[in-house]
């Protein structure tokens, strides 16, 4: 499986702060069935994690991995939270921002917990990026009450071609029955779903293939195997270091 989102690269975010928690990170993943991690740091208006930062720490983490022989790998990205989208386009068409595997073909982007510090023109943003190749894909949606309260927003971020990942932990009950029932909804609603675990440590982290059986109970296994699928493309033709 692929995590498409997860805080692991040690001291860099509000994730594991040292070496030791991010390597048991890796090896709790392994053990529940994931081959590859894609790490996402925040990038927001606190902490501005560029692709030059992001880069050397990803390479140092899959070698320490190497050493410790846990068949995982790392791949960059970010989590990038937008309230300014004239900074966002400038460091796009720089090229700083680290998109998911380092390519442009996927961004996760988070929306600013404050409502006060949304932008203005979020669905012709999306048109933005898809016309320049990035598809964007909106963190967590189902933990955001103005989300959760207005569905026709989400409908048009999703008509005008935004996909959704939904948080394994949400799924599971994990953030409490508003996440969970929004979640399920959502999963229901959207075809444009895939899963991540959003882990930032070993004190908040989740089993992905649970939420996947989760999934299976409620749509059904070919619904469930459609959302792997699709996360598993977010990676589709890369190749990268080979696991031990």
């Amino acid at each position: 499986m692929l995590d498409l989102h997860c805080h692991i690269l040690p001291a860099t975010d509000d994730g594991p702060q040292n070496l030791e928690e991010s390597l048991e990170l890796a090896r709790l993943a392994h053990k529940d069935g994931i081959t590859d991690i894609i790490a996402t740091p925040h990038h927001h208006r606190f902490l501005r994690l560029y692709r030059a930062e992001i880069l050397p720490r990803v390479t140092a983490l899959n070698a320490e991995l190497q050493r410790a022989k846990i068949a995982v790998r790392v791949w960059p990205g970010c989590e990038i939270q937008v309230s300014n989208l004239e900074l966002f386009r400038a460091d796009y068409n720089a090229e700083t921002l680290c998109h998911l595997g380092d390519r442009r073909d996927f961004s996760l982007w988070e929306w600013p917990w404050e409502p006060r510090l949304h932008p203005d023109g979020e669905r012709e943003h999306v048109g933005w990026l898809l016309e320049r190749g990035t598809r964007p894909i909106v963190a967590h949606p189902e933990r955001h009450a103005f989300f959760r309260d207005d569905g026709a927003r989400l409908d048009a971020l999703v008509e005008a071609g935004a996909w959704l990942q939904i948080t394994a932990g949400s799924l599971l009950g994990h953030h409490g029955a508003d996440p969970q029932t929004a979640g399920e909804a959502m999963l229901r609603r959207y075809r444009e779903v895939v899963l991540a675990t959003d882990s930032h440590g070993l004190k908040r982290r989740s089993g992905l293939s649970e939420a996947y059986a989760r999934v299976e109970e409620l749509v059904g296994r070919e619904r469930a195997d459609e959302v792997k699928a699709r996360a598993a493309s977010v990676l589709a033709g890369f190749s990268g270091p080979e696991p031990v």
